[in-house]
């Protein structure tokens, strides 16, 4: 199961053994842990990507780092010898570092990776796993770069089917051409204000930011809030 963090208080009498709570740096509200969870893992660092991190705007945010991913293999590899589990993993929005996050460790307690990457697929049809978290839990699972390969597919499929180009692929087309040109005073004063609203950091928060506006319901909703049928058991 995974789900954006305004919603994970629905899961709180879900099946769920094991919890994944990734946040942002500057978050003050921490979800709850749901009841029936017997271990729990929270990270700290921001949805960014390998691209985002060259651009200057997210210069001061913290980007999934090496440890980050061996913690969430780690917290895979512990459910290997487990016969019934269930993870449920949370970010901001629920589309990008916790569907990457599910990957890992679905692919790190033995499942193959084209079968992790699936099975959270159907649970998050709109997911945009976060690239960087992939890659680098290819590196620590001897995946030969496929959990990435199927991210950076699955995006470019997405985006097409959307009718959009990809919103990091601007940013990085914007600031090359910034960059290309001379620095006017206008420039420097944006520069020195803030990166932006926390929200839109990120694929996952900006794709969400675009579903709320089109009305589209959230992704991660538990079945448990309005009686409706079991979510996928992982």
């Amino acid at each position: 199961m995974v789900c954006p963090r305004s919603t994970v208080a629905d899961f709180r009498d879900a099946p769920v053994t094991h919890f994944v709570s990734l946040i942002d740096p500057d978050e003050s509200e921490v979800p709850e842990v749901p009841r029936n969870a017997q271990e729990s893992l929270q990270l700290v660092f921001s949805d960014l990507d390998d691209i985002e991190m060259t651009l200057p705007k997210f210069e001061k945010y913290s980007a999934p780092q090496e440890e980050h991913v061996a913690e969430l293999v780690k917290f895979g590899r512990s459910l290997a010898s487990l016969d019934d589990w269930g993870l449920l993993a949370h970010c901001e929005a629920g589309i990008s570092r916790s569907t990457a996050a599910a990957i890992a460790v679905l692919t790190a307690a033995g499942y193959p990776p084209q079968i992790a990457f699936g099975i959270v697929r159907r649970i998050c049809p709109e997911m945009l796993p976060n690239r960087r978290m992939l890659r680098l839990a290819d590196d620590f699972l001897g995946t030969g770069g496929r959990l990435y390969q199927m991210a950076e597919v699955h995006r470019r499929k997405a985006f097409q089917r959307a009718g959009y180009e990809d919103p990091t692929n601007v940013l990085l087309a914007e600031a090359q051409a910034a960059a290309s040109r001379p620095r006017t005073l206008l420039d420097r004063i944006l520069g020195a204000l803030p990166g932006g609203w926390r929200a839109l950091v990120g694929s996952g928060a900006r794709m969400r930011a675009l579903m709320n506006q089109q009305g589209v319901a959230p992704a991660g909703q538990s079945p448990f809030a309005s009686g409706g049928p079991s979510p996928h058991r992982i």
